[in-house]
């Protein structure tokens, strides 16, 4: 185990100090696996721009509090093995809260069991394999941080565990409300008609049940900007879209969640029944797919 952390260490300092040698390189790297070196003088490195992820059910305000001395801190909303899904949706925060810009480069340190063992070197401008964006990549211009990381939370939870033991299929469309609500069409009576916008709020009220359930509606759920729930069983049409505008090989879900975020400004996420993958488009075009754990 002391050869372990030995080990760790090493890399911890080198992907530093390969962050320290290049420029506008921020380094990210989950809080589990470094917990026992992080606080370390010697790896002060002030100038580097780090980004210390937790888990959502570490957040406390004390832990909170401490890492923010050394760096950005964000939460995830869910737990993966997958080392490159953990990449995947440390990323996708980082994107949606405006921490990194498409002219970054990101040394991601990776682990598992409070061990690093690598790291991966990632220019976002250039990436295809984790990241493509087409066009700007600031998703808080869409829609607020916190609210795509809750839908992003249960998008990833219905994708693992489905509803009621089944795989389940969903497409949540956030932001841009005016614009969306005018590309769709409820599909059955809408079950968030008559409520306060307060009452409706995944913000405010805990909804995540809620929406869970009404996943299984065929259609999409419209969320505002400010996490108010617009409305569920919408149509998404694709008719004023041509073909060629929108990525290729996709299924009906997956094309009519790409098209209304060419048609508009928002942000959708799709959860796959058949393969339980989570795809996020903006732009009309997939930004990533986290695959299902096993």
């Amino acid at each position: 185990m002391a050869m372990e952390t030995k080990t760790g260490k090493f890399i911890f300092k080198k992907a530093f100090e390969l962050a320290e040698a290049g420029s506008d390189v921020s380094v990210l790297f989950y809080f589990d696996d470094v917990a026992d070196y992080i606080f370390d003088e010697e790896f002060a490195f002030e100038k580097i721009k780090k980004i210390i992820v937790i888990k959502e059910e570490q957040k406390n305000e004390e832990l909170v509090g401490k890492i923010k001395e050394i760096g950005n801190v964000i939460v995830t909303p869910f737990t993966v093995s997958n080392r490159i899904n953990k990449i995947k949706i440390a990323l996708m925060v980082c994107v949606s809260s405006g921490i990194i810009t498409k002219e970054e480069k990101i040394i991601a340190l990776s682990g598992s069991g409070e061990l690093i063992d690598g790291f991966v070197y990632i220019d976002i401008s250039k990436e295809r394999e984790l990241l493509s964006f087409k066009g700007d990549i600031d998703l808080g211009k869409a829609v607020k941080p916190e609210v795509f990381e809750r839908i992003l939370r249960i998008s990833l939870e219905l994708a693992n565990q489905g509803r009621e033991g089944k795989s389940v299929g969903a497409i949540f469309v956030l932001g841009d409300k005016e614009e969306v609500l005018n590309n769709t069409k409820q599909m059955i009576f809408n079950p968030f008609k008559g409520y306060e916008p307060e009452e409706r709020n995944i913000l405010k009220t805990n909804l995540d049940d809620t929406l869970k359930e009404f996943s299984l509606l065929d259609g999409a759920i419209i969320i505002n900007s400010d996490g108010t729930i617009e409305s569920a069983g919408a149509y998404i049409s694709i008719s004023s879209l041509s073909s060629d505008e929108l990525p290729k090989g996709l299924g009906a879900r997956h094309m009519a969640a790409a098209a209304i975020t060419a048609l508009t400004n928002a942000v959708s996420i799709v959860v796959s029944e058949s393969t339980g993958d989570v795809t996020i488009f903006k732009n009309g075009s997939i930004v990533t797919r986290i695959e299902k754990s096993l």
